[in-house]
């Protein structure tokens, strides 16, 4: 009868310690997984970033190609190069602001230029549209910042 009594303490003691050493894997695997989680939401909003940024540059080369030297109704842009910000009220911000669902326009910033010199037809224009990126998961690694950056060149077509 001893002996059963003494296996039954054992067995609930080592229950006890069973049920604590879970509670702590269970800790440290819920963090890790958290973190994991948290990353993957940060880079699905630094690659929408990114997308929207390419959208408006797209979006902004657009309309510059048929703002060149023969399109005098609508108002010629160029040759001259423009940068400010998606805030700013130059036409070519107005088209980029368009594209930045959720941003803040003040922090993006915009330039056209025309590497050939000239705004003629089938000349080039370029937009660059860039932004500062700083993740939400920034305190695991310092606090990091990166510049998210589009690009988009087209042939002036008016």
């Amino acid at each position: 009868m001893n002996i059963r009594k003494s296996n039954r303490r054992r067995s609930s003691a080592d229950r006890r310690r069973r049920q604590g050493a879970a509670a702590i894997e269970t800790a440290i695997v819920l963090m890790i997984f958290i973190t994991l989680v948290f990353g993957m939401l940060d880079l699905g909003l630094g690659v929408l970033k990114h997308n929207s940024l390419s959208q408006a540059a797209r979006r902004a080369a657009r309309e510059a190609i048929v703002h060149g030297s023969m399109a005098e109704p609508l108002g010629v842009w160029g040759p001259t190069g423009y940068s400010g910000t998606a805030a700013d009220t130059h036409p070519l911000a107005e088209s980029v602001r368009r594209s930045l669902a959720g941003m803040d326009h003040t922090e993006v910033t915009v330039q056209a230029a025309w590497p050939e010199g000239g705004n003629d037809l089938e000349q080039q224009v370029t937009i660059t549209a860039s932004m500062p990126y700083r993740p939400i998961m920034a305190f695991i690694f310092g606090s990091p910042e990166f510049t998210l950056e589009a690009k988009s060149t087209m042939r002036i077509a008016h």
